[in-house]
């Protein structure tokens, strides 16, 4: 019987050393492998590789290339290539198409989520794209869950602090901006696409922005947090105005959870809000329904004020806000009203005209800009870095 198990006993104990040899050649055997840098950037031009000797046809579809992908040659090692001219400064995204298959750049780590779309991402640098990298003084990012009393659903959304905020120190308080993504976005989207940390760690240590906490919350109602967390959606039963008018939440319930948990400045000079697309409509709606409760609002991009250049009914802001334009003393309030859009996205006619009725009705602290692109994130990217440093002003 003894016999019988010390045989039994050295045979797992072969068994677990030859596993282990195995393992420890495949490790090697990959360790050693030549590996594939892509993607490459240089002054003149940007070389992306993917290893595939048994792919027939493979391309890369960057978003500076439009609709046409660009087509990839491959080499006697069996990596594919192809260098593009290196675009101007910009945080860009792309993704391989392998036989016609979309697929991510498996030697990029660099991996960006809009909705259920993934892309990788690669950074050109310099001007603008410089407040996109990384800072040597960050600040922190948080995910907390809070009730949300209107919708009865325990929620997500992402907190930024900046470098040097402590929450044993009270007395230290700092302004707010909640800032609302676009549809088909979460709460995920204003930190992976729109590199909110980045741009704000680097603003604020050029001293350009005002140290400022920014919440970014999940602003589709039937959502307890993003679909990578496999939450199903409740059914909201309550009836809305519009797509856009249907985040009254923000002030209802995560202004009043957010001054309970973190040292801010509670009041009207130490909020601000803005959105991009969806949310800038929302954040219409939020910000000149609640104007003794902000002091400053951004609109990027907004299919609400657009609406007719996308099938919708022309904006009428006296309709949707009673008295914005009939009685402007009630509502120009604020230090400043931030429009933006880009110069090929097809609503900017009408935040345009917009921005030309503010100024009629005598509005205060409108401000205007529109930036080389469409309806896509390198412009709403820019939008957030000017935005930042026109709010919370001592």
């Amino acid at each position: 019987m003894k016999t019988s198990i010390r045989k039994v006993l050295l045979l797992i104990t072969a068994v677990a050393m030859t596993s282990a040899t195995l393992f420890s050649q495949e490790m090697s055997s990959l360790m050693f492998r030549k590996p594939v840098k892509s993607p490459e950037v240089t002054e003149k031009g940007v070389t992306f590789r993917f290893k595939g000797q048994k792919a027939r046809k493979v391309q890369v579809s960057a978003s500076w290339l439009g609709y046409t992908p660009a087509e990839m040659e491959q080499g006697p090692d069996g990596v594919w290539s192809v260098t593009l001219p290196t675009p101007g400064p910009e945080l860009y995204t792309y993704t391989f198409v392998v036989d016609g298959v979309s697929m991510l750049d498996p030697s990029n780590v660099v991996v960006q989520r809009d909705g259920s779309r993934y892309m990788n991402a690669v950074l050109v640098e310099g001007g603008h794209a410089d407040c996109y990298k990384q800072c040597e003084k960050p600040g922190n990012l948080e995910q907390v869950w809070y009730h949300s009393a209107e919708n009865n659903m325990i929620r997500r959304l992402f907190v930024y602090t900046p470098y040097g905020y402590d929450p044993k120190k009270p007395k230290v308080k700092y302004p707010v901006l909640y800032l609302l993504h676009g549809g088909g976005g979460d709460e995920d989207a204003w930190t992976t696409l729109g590199r909110t940390c980045q741009i704000l760690d680097n603003l604020i240590a050029q001293g350009k922005a005002e140290p400022m906490i920014v919440v970014m919350p999940n602003g589709n109602p039937s959502q307890y947090a993003s679909q990578t967390l496999q939450i199903p959606e409740k059914k909201i039963e309550r009836e809305y105005a519009s797509g856009f008018n249907n985040y009254t939440s923000l002030a209802a319930d995560i202004i009043p959870f957010i001054e309970s948990r973190y040292n801010v400045i509670a009041g009207k000079k130490g909020r601000a809000v803005a959105g991009l697309s969806m949310g800038g409509g929302q954040s219409f709606y939020i910000a000149f329904n609640n104007v003794d409760k902000f002091s400053a609002v951004g609109v990027f991009a907004s299919g609400l004020i657009g609406a007719s250049a996308i099938g919708g009914e022309p904006f009428d802001a006296e309709k949707e806000i009673p008295g914005m334009l009939s009685n402007p003393a009630k509502f120009n309030k604020f230090d400043v009203i931030y429009l933006s859009c880009g110069e090929q996205d097809n609503r900017i006619d009408g935040m345009k005209e917009f921005k030309k009725i503010l100024d009629e009705k005598g509005y205060k602290g409108v401000v205007w800009e529109q930036w080389p692109g469409g309806h896509e994130w390198k412009v709403w990217r820019r939008d957030l870095a000017a935005f930042v440093q026109l709010i919370f002003k001592k």
